[in-house]
């Protein structure tokens, strides 16, 4: 989670090692992530709002959503279901 300095709106900050993308071989894909979700509207899927680079790490900035990742939400649904 991120705070605005200015506004104070939150959002979500997704942190990736670059590392971890070469290690991967992910650079392609993980472009193609950010083209598509730079260009989609959907109240269903997170908006990013911008992404940035430093030496280590790329950073995507994300609509934040406080019922957390949805690898949490689907557990808790899944958890209330049995």
């Amino acid at each position: 989670m991120a705070r605005h300095k200015l506004t104070a709106s939150l959002f979500a900050l997704k942190k990736i090692p670059k590392e971890t993308i070469k290690q991967h071989m992910m650079e392609d894909q993980l472009i193609l992530e950010i083209k598509l979700q730079a260009y989609l509207n959907h109240p269903n899927i997170l908006k990013l709002y911008t992404f940035f680079a430093d030496e280590k790490n790329i950073y995507l900035v994300l609509e934040y959503m406080e019922e957390g990742t949805l690898f949490e939400h689907l557990k808790r649904r899944k958890d209330r279901m049995t």
